[in-house]
């Protein structure tokens, strides 16, 4: 646990993924920067999609001022005495074209409970590209391993299928419901509840090796199998001869894997497991690295 000086210095002042050690780390696409007025167009050009709002209890910002006020009201959360921020918000940018695809957060801070809370939002023309994965990644990498905190939370609705099944592959562990959570437009829904321990983010950096010593290819059909139940699954089977490989079932299946062999995929690994010869491949190169 960091002196509270010292953990400070660090939620002020260190932008997640901004190191060497990081990037070779995670190998990621994407970056982090700090939010502010600059990225306003940026922002308002995919903020205005009502996709994005499936989930959020506020309307689509249909108007550049109404984005503007979003973020004037989160640098507003970001500023104040130095030991008592509670958020810190940033723009998520493309690393190949520094091209915005979205926004990362932290909240809900205590530092006595060593405790804090994440959200994000995607781009959604760009949804189905494994970002959301990406920046779940970097956001537990910097809650964990930079400030050495010991839980990280949030909360979803309980409709919203596909980040939960990003939840559970990125090993998040679901902790409860709460009852009517959330009200949007005016009917309650109840919010899916988790979390993850810092004990439980390095155990998922383990590798069973026990278990991939024994996996052969039909245990890869096999699981792909239990979750595409409406297929004809073979070695050759990938996303785009399965019809219902789907982004929701990918993520299905990679929590699958992950029960099966006790370890969870990177999202780059995730990204690039898009068939069940591609999926096992590296599951060998697991195996041989380790």
């Amino acid at each position: 646990m960091l002196n509270k000086e010292e953990f400070y210095r660090r939620f002020n002042g260190v932008c997640p993924g901004r190191s060497a050690s990081c990037e070779d780390i995670l190998n990621l696409d994407i970056y982090f920067e700090p939010l502010s007025m600059a990225g306003l167009n940026e922002m308002h050009r995919y903020s205005k999609d009502f996709r994005l709002y499936e989930y959020f209890e506020f309307d689509p910002f249909d108007t550049i001022e109404k984005t503007k006020d979003y973020i004037e009201k989160l640098e507003q959360r970001m500023v104040g005495d130095l030991f008592n921020k509670t958020a810190m918000y940033w723009f998520v940018r493309r690393k190949s074209d520094g091209y915005m695809i979205g926004t990362a957060a932290l909240t809900s801070l205590s530092y006595h409970r060593q405790s804090i809370e994440w959200g994000y939002g995607v781009d959604p023309e760009l949804w189905g590209l494994g970002y959301i994965l990406q920046i779940e990644e970097l956001l537990k990498h910097f809650v964990f391993e930079v400030l050495e905190l010991n839980r990280l939370f949030g909360t979803t609705m309980i409709t919203n299928e596909r980040t939960i099944a990003s939840l559970h592959a990125s090993g998040m562990k679901h902790e409860g419901t709460l009852r009517q959570f959330y009200c949007k437009q005016g009917e309650f829904v109840d919010g899916w509840q988790y979390s993850m321990l810092r004990t439980e983010y390095y155990e998922s950096e383990k590798y069973v090796k026990s278990a991939l010593d024994r996996f052969l290819i039909q245990d890869v059909i096999d699981i792909v199998r239990s979750i595409l139940t409406e297929e004809d699954i073979s070695d050759e089977t990938n996303m785009c001869n399965a019809f219902s490989w789907d982004s929701l079932n990918h993520m299905s299946i990679m929590v699958a894997v992950s029960q099966k062999t006790g370890i969870s995929l990177s999202p780059s690994e995730m990204m690039r497991a898009n068939s069940v010869r591609a999926l096992f491949n590296i599951l060998e190169e697991r195996a041989v690295s380790k």
